[in-house]
């Protein structure tokens, strides 16, 4: 999709192959809310160094989501990012995996141990993507750069901004006992088509 030109908010730090599935459904929707993330194989630049180029993206986002699955947790790549976002004393944002077998989280050790994670369960991914995208909201909403706008296309090669009202369907989403995620709409400004998305996971819907 073609996206608004804006700066990087979010470095989002994974196992490449294990998890780069499910990061880039991540990215392609926070991308969408303007929550612009960092993904190193989607801007994968030949001939940069790769050490100094994760450093200077590191450090030029504000916030640094770590993806600790059992992949996550044994990556040397991701330790290494890890110790680079403390140094930078960067806002760590650690998701990690629940041991389906045992109920627990993993063990993740080390400075990640000092914040409050958000958990994630295997094929429950529509949470997972709820709570990122609310405690992405309360933390830009604190520092002021929280946008209530999802970037909308629509299939008449048309691109427009809509409202989002992300407090007003997210005390929705609460309210159903079943919280599976639900449509939300709007009307392309150019062919007047209905253009939409899935809430709380914030993906664009096929029309």
């Amino acid at each position: 999709m073609p996206l608004p030109a804006e700066n990087f908010k979010l470095f989002i730090s994974h196992a490449t192959t294990a998890d780069s599935g499910l990061v880039n459904w991540m990215a392609d929707a926070l991308d969408r809310i303007h929550i612009r993330a960092y993904v190193y194989e989607r801007y994968y630049m030949g001939g940069r160094n790769r050490f100094e180029l994760i450093k200077d993206m590191i450090a030029s986002c504000p916030y640094f989501l770590v993806v600790l699955t059992k992949d996550g947790i044994s990556s040397q790549w991701v330790n290494q990012e890890i110790g680079y976002a403390v140094g930078m004393k960067k806002n760590l944002i650690p998701i990690i995996e629940v041991d389906s077998s045992t109920g627990r989280r993993l063990d993740s050790k080390g400075f990640i141990e000092l914040h409050d994670p958000i958990s994630y369960y295997r094929n429950q991914e529509i949470e997972l993507m709820a709570s990122l995208i609310y405690t992405l909201k309360n933390y830009l909403g604190f520092d002021r750069r929280w946008r209530d706008q999802v970037f909308l296309s629509c299939g008449c090669d048309n691109d427009f901004e809509g409202l989002l009202e992300f407090d007003k369907w997210w005390g929705r989403w609460l309210g159903l006992q079943d919280r599976k995620p639900f449509t939300v709409e709007w009307i392309c400004n150019k062919c007047q088509q209905k253009v939409a998305i899935s809430f709380p996971d914030c993906h664009l819907l096929p029309q």
